[in-house]
């Protein structure tokens, strides 16, 4: 996997307890334009976008994460626009700047994320009787050491103590700094000193937008089924994989594996899934489609196809048999680091690394047919099946890729 590593766009800095143990991570977003990492905040919505979809989407680097929770900054605008999707208060805390006021709509919007699990984070907070409210809902507050000195610490650290938040000191540079904050009371500690923020590395893949915005306009339907948005999401790879990759995220977590993309957007719910397929959307980051795309999509369709008229295993399954064969191939990673990334079902695991089991037969079959393998001879009764799914795999493929391309069907 090395050679396909790459940077993120993100950086992580890491938040330590008293006993110097890492429990969280900040979410650095650096944009192509960062020469060098800083602690700053996502300046924009899009960077807000695309911090979350770096880091809920992408495959790391094998070991390089610990399931922590992540810190990410956002704007008054982002929380007001109830963009962030459901996810686990062990996955995302919500950081904000310290604002000159404090709208009534603003709590309203901050009394709903905490009322639905979140951990608010204030930023470089300074006191005033007008934030009492704010504190009132926040679960951890950063403070700046560098902009205090020492006997100014105290008496804010006492002031923070009356609201039942969990103090935070950064920019702690050196020891003496560690030591004095320990003393205070502090809970949690983040400077360089501690440790420096390190780029995150892993492969990162983007999803067709013209896909995605077919997928958005299905989404203001209030009628469309789970099946039909199975159908629209289905026709890129890569979005499939994004949303399996979401659904075994800590909040998704299901109780049984994931055997079909209809039973992940289940999972995952429709006010959900809009959520996410408007955060992809709106990433920065676009490919153009390609030949292994449409390789993929011939085989998913014709796996899907010859199943539904043979019957021996379930459509959708063999879809997804299809896409996940060869999206290592697409996203440049091994496919052992790619299942330890999402929970699929067995079957479909054993399928593509062994065409083991029912499934794994008939994705062989299919590939064996389209290569035309010479020793590969199908029982007569299911020829024409083949011939028939491989030439609406082929329709099908076009159709897609033409939708990808922006093209007028």
């Amino acid at each position: 996997m090395q050679a396909h590593l790459k940077h993120l766009g993100l950086a992580r800095s890491p938040i330590f307890d008293r006993d110097l143990n890492v429990v969280a991570y900040e979410l650095l977003y650096l944009s192509d334009k960062d020469s060098e990492i800083a602690h700053k905040f996502l300046q924009t919505d899009q960077d807000a976008c695309d911090a979350l979809i770096n880091n809920f989407t992408s495959i790391y680097d094998s070991g390089s994460l610990r399931a922590l929770p992540a810190f990410i900054n956002v704007s008054e605008g982002f929380l007001r626009s109830d963009s962030l999707p459901k996810l686990s208060r062990h996955n995302l805390v919500v950081d904000i700047k310290q604002l000159h006021q404090v709208s009534p709509a603003l709590l309203h919007s901050l009394e709903r994320y905490v009322e639905a699990g979140y951990r608010l984070v204030l930023d470089d907070f300074d006191y005033a009787p007008e934030y009492d409210a704010l504190l009132n809902l926040a679960k951890i507050v950063r403070v700046d050491i560098r902009k205090r000195t020492e006997s100014e610490l105290q008496p804010h650290l006492e002031t923070l103590h009356k609201f039942k938040v969990t103090p935070l000191a950064e920019h702690i540079d050196n020891y003496t700094q560690y030591e004095f904050c320990h003393k205070l009371g502090f809970r949690l500690f983040q400077g360089e000193f501690l440790s420096r923020p390190t780029l995150l590395e892993g492969r990162q893949f983007t999803s067709n937008q013209a896909i995605l915005i077919h997928l958005l306009a299905a989404l203001q339907n209030p009628d469309v089924t789970p099946d039909e948005l199975a159908s629209v999401a289905s026709r890129d790879p890569q979005l499939t994989f994004k949303l399996l990759r979401i659904v075994n995220s800590a909040r998704y977590n299901p109780a049984q594996k994931i055997d079909s993309l209809t039973q992940a957007i289940i999972a995952l719910g429709l006010v959900e899934v809009n959520k996410w397929a408007t955060l992809l959307a709106l990433s920065s980051n676009q490919d153009k489609p390609n030949e292994l795309i449409r390789q993929i999509l011939i085989t998913a369709r014709m796996c899907e196809y010859v199943a539904s008229r043979t019957r021996e295993v379930a459509p959708e399954m063999a879809f997804i048999c299809g896409v996940m064969s060869l999206l290592d191939a697409l996203l440049g990673v091994d496919q052992s680091s790619l299942l330890a990334q999402i929970s699929v079902a067995d079957e479909i695991a054993e399928a593509i690394t062994g065409y083991e089991g029912k499934a794994g037969k008939l994705l062989q079959a299919v590939n064996f047919y389209m290569i035309g393998q010479s020793s590969f001879r199908l029982p007569p009764e299911v020829q024409e099946i083949y011939s028939e799914g491989y030439y609406e795999a082929l329709r099908w493929s076009n159709e897609t890729m033409q939708i990808m391309q922006g093209s007028n069907l």
